[in-house]
C-alpha cells in the first residue's frame, strides 16, 4: 500500500510539472490527467470490484475524457486557467492519495441508496457541463431563435458542483467518509473562491 501511495504522489507531481513547463498559462487539465492515470492503475491493482468502485472509476474516466476532448478539440471554449496552481496541486495530491482508500473500502458501504442517487447528480452535471458548448439554436426544444444557454449562468461551474456532490453521495456510507466529505467541500470552495469556470 505504501508503494501505491508513493506512486500516486510521484505521478501527480510528474503530471503537474510536465504541464507547468508545457503551458504558458496553466490550465485545469493536469488534475484530470493525473487523476485518470491514478484511478486506472489503482483499480486493477487493488482488485475491489463492486458498484461503488466501478461507478467511481466511471465518474473519473468520464470527467477526464470530457475535459481532454474540450481542451484539445474545442480549445477556444476551454479557457479554464489556474490562478493558484500550488493550491490546485495540493488538491490533486489529496484527492489522488484518497483514491486507493476509496476503492479499498468501497465494499464496506452500509447502504447503496446514496451511491445510486449519485449517478443521477453526475448525469445532470454532465448535461450542464455540455450546455456550455451550445452556441447555436437548441432545436431539440423547438425554439428557432432561443439559445437555452442564455438562461443558465456558469453551466461549467454548476456541472463541477454537481460532480462534487455526486462524489460525496457516492462515498457517503463507506468508512472514513468524513475525510471525503471535507475533500469534496474544499473542492467546491476552491472553485468558488478562485473563480474557476466563472465565465463558462
Amino acid at each position: 500500500m505504501s508503494y501505491l501511495l508513493i506512486g500516486n504522489l510521484l505521478m501527480t507531481l510528474f503530471v503537474f510539472l510536465f504541464f507547468n513547463f508545457k503551458e504558458q498559462n496553466m490550465t485545469y487539465i493536469h488534475l484530470n490527467i493525473s487523476t485518470m492515470i491514478v484511478v486506472l492503475t489503482n483499480y486493477p491493482l487493488l482488485g475491489h470490484a463492486n458498484f461503488i468502485s466501478k461507478t467511481f472509476v466511471l465518474f473519473i474516466g468520464s470527467i477526464s475524457v470530457m475535459h481532454l476532448y474540450l481542451r484539445y478539440y474545442h480549445s477556444d471554449n476551454y479557457n479554464i486557467y489556474i490562478h493558484y496552481k500550488w493550491l490546485h496541486l495540493l488538491l490533486a495530491l489529496l484527492f489522488n492519495i484518497s483514491i486507493p482508500f476509496i476503492i479499498m473500502h468501497s465494499d464496506e458501504s452500509v447502504y447503496l441508496s446514496s451511491p445510486y442517487l449519485s449517478v443521477s447528480f453526475f448525469i445532470i452535471g454532465l448535461i450542464m457541463y455540455q450546455l456550455s458548448e451550445v452556441n447555436g439554436t437548441v432545436k431539440w426544444f423547438q425554439f428557432e431563435y432561443l439559445n437555452i444557454y442564455k438562461y443558465i449562468n456558469h453551466p461549467k461551474r454548476i456541472g463541477e458542483y454537481l460532480f462534487a456532490i455526486s462524489f460525496i453521495l457516492l462515498v457517503m456510507f463507506i468508512p472514513y467518509n468524513y475525510v471525503y466529505f471535507i475533500l469534496g467541500i474544499l473542492y467546491i470552495i476552491y472553485i468558488k473562491k478562485s473563480l474557476l469556470f466563472n465565465n463558462q
